[in-house]
């Protein structure tokens, strides 16, 4: 007689998860099969316990039966323990490399980050697609053309996207203000994202959700197939994946679009390409632990995300918010030409020096920003509250604009890696004690 069967699954990543415990578990003698990837629960009517946990186990997930109580008190136990961890990580991160580390390193870093990212997600990827890889390296009698092929259908399906979110962007006219907004959301999607794929945070799973539009449809074997395969899978709902296209829609061109989306793909590319030699060295405890790993990096980076988000808007970032004395130490002072204040700014591969000063209410200012070290992220800036975006070419640039009002004015790159920020005064003459404002530099450059 068949009886009601209650297990609590870990090791679910996505919603392919759970379709594929159900299509495993569909051939056996169950009856009324549901599996939640939101609750992390099975439920059926069988009269095969152990031949159901066996075979969860030999999918590389973990089952047991559910205990309420024991259960919901390891969860909350669970969640404050988690969140210790990751206020630690916060902290180390804060007082070590900080959160604004993008900017010091060198122009290809926006594109390094993405290939990062898309490693860390590989093991996502392999997770949910693992399955997949496998089938078609062992169909063939070439099992790495094969393996190349499905990877090069995933690379064109990611770029291809890519190209077509970031032509929707060049058409549809983005401010600096809803770029920040999209980078924000893309942010707070990726932390909620690792968060969710965290067991005491398996709750977050209902409110992060991906839209189950595509399926990979059954192809007829051919020499071509797992390139097919490939194109299909790229097109999968995936978490990473749609923060990705979220990223290249707010590039706002085809061009960046496609190709943050290639390096993001490339970036999956090396753990799926090894997948076939090194999947039985791998035990699933290891799998479990990068994976667990993965999530934690996947929070890391959407928080750098929103970062720059903020950085679009010219808001205070993370680092500012928690020290906002850090802003203030070496700001420097304009000096007066012609009835302008006049500034100077060097754009090189360190980001914008110096990137903050201090400014007088109602006077216009000439902004002299020296091209030195011009590349694909500090060749844009934007001030986003003066609505504010002018290209920065080798050499001088000048950009002209009158504070209005008293308060902090930020200003950013086009990507929001590159910050930094006005304080207008009503009286330059009376600058705050707490303000360390540094001589102005001299001008190098006509400024009428």
């Amino acid at each position: 007689m068949k009886r009601k069967l209650a297990l609590k699954i870990t090791g679910m990543y996505c919603e392919n998860c759970s379709k594929k415990i159900k299509n495993a578990l569909g051939s056996m003698s169950v009856e009324k099969l549901e599996v939640s990837f939101a609750s992390g629960e099975l439920v059926c009517l069988t009269d095969d316990k152990d031949g159901i946990i066996a075979a969860i186990h030999k999918l590389g997930y973990t089952a047991e039966a559910v205990e309420e109580g024991i259960a919901s008190r390891k969860n909350y136990k669970g969640v404050i323990v988690a969140l210790f961890v990751l206020l630690g990580i916060y902290l180390i991160i804060k007082n070590t490399i900080g959160f604004n580390m993008i900017p010091k390193l060198q122009e290809q870093v926006s594109y390094g980050i993405l290939f990062v990212l898309g490693m860390a997600t590989s093991l996502h990827c392999l997770s949910m697609c693992g399955g997949i890889v496998i089938s078609q390296s062992i169909a063939f009698e070439n099992p790495m053309k094969s393996t190349l092929q499905y990877n090069l259908g995933r690379v064109i399906a990611y770029t291809t996207v890519g190209a077509a979110v970031g032509g929707i962007g060049s058409i549809v006219s983005f401010s600096p203000m809803l770029k920040g907004y999209i980078t924000i959301f893309a942010g707070v999607f990726m932390i909620l994202m690792g968060l969710s794929m965290l067991q005491p945070f398996i709750f977050l799973r209902r409110y992060v959700k991906t839209p189950q539009i595509f399926n990979v449809p059954k192809f007829k074997s051919n020499r071509n197939t797992p390139l097919f395969v490939g194109l299909a899978t790229g097109l999968m709902p995936c978490g990473p994946l749609q923060t990705m296209q979220i990223y290249a829609l707010g590039t706002g061109s085809i061009a960046k679009g496609a190709f943050s989306m290639f390096v993001f793909s490339m970036g999956t590319v090396p753990l799926m390409v090894g997948l076939g030699t090194i999947s039985g060295y791998i035990s699933s405890g290891i799998n479990k632990k990068l994976l667990k790993l993965s999530s934690v990096f996947v929070v890391i980076l959407g928080l750098i995300v929103v970062n720059r988000g903020l950085a679009l808007q010219g808001k205070s970032t993370v680092d500012n918010l928690v020290n906002p004395t850090q802003a203030s130490s070496q700001i420097m002072l304009p000096e007066m030409m012609n009835g302008f204040q006049v500034i100077n700014t060097s754009a090189n591969s360190n980001g914008y020096e110096p990137n903050y000063f201090i400014l007088e209410k109602g006077k216009p200012v000439n902004w002299v920003i020296t091209g030195d070290s011009v590349n694909s992220c500090n060749n844009e800036i934007v001030i986003p509250e003066l609505n504010i975006s002018q290209k920065i070419n080798e050499g001088y640039n000048i950009i002209q604009f009158t504070p209005a009002a008293e308060g902090e004015l930020g200003f950013s790159c086009w990507m929001g890696m590159l910050d930094g920020k006005f304080i207008v005064v009503d009286d330059i003459r009376n600058i705050p004690d707490h303000i360390d404002a540094t001589p102005p530099t001299p001008v190098s450059c006509c400024t009428d």
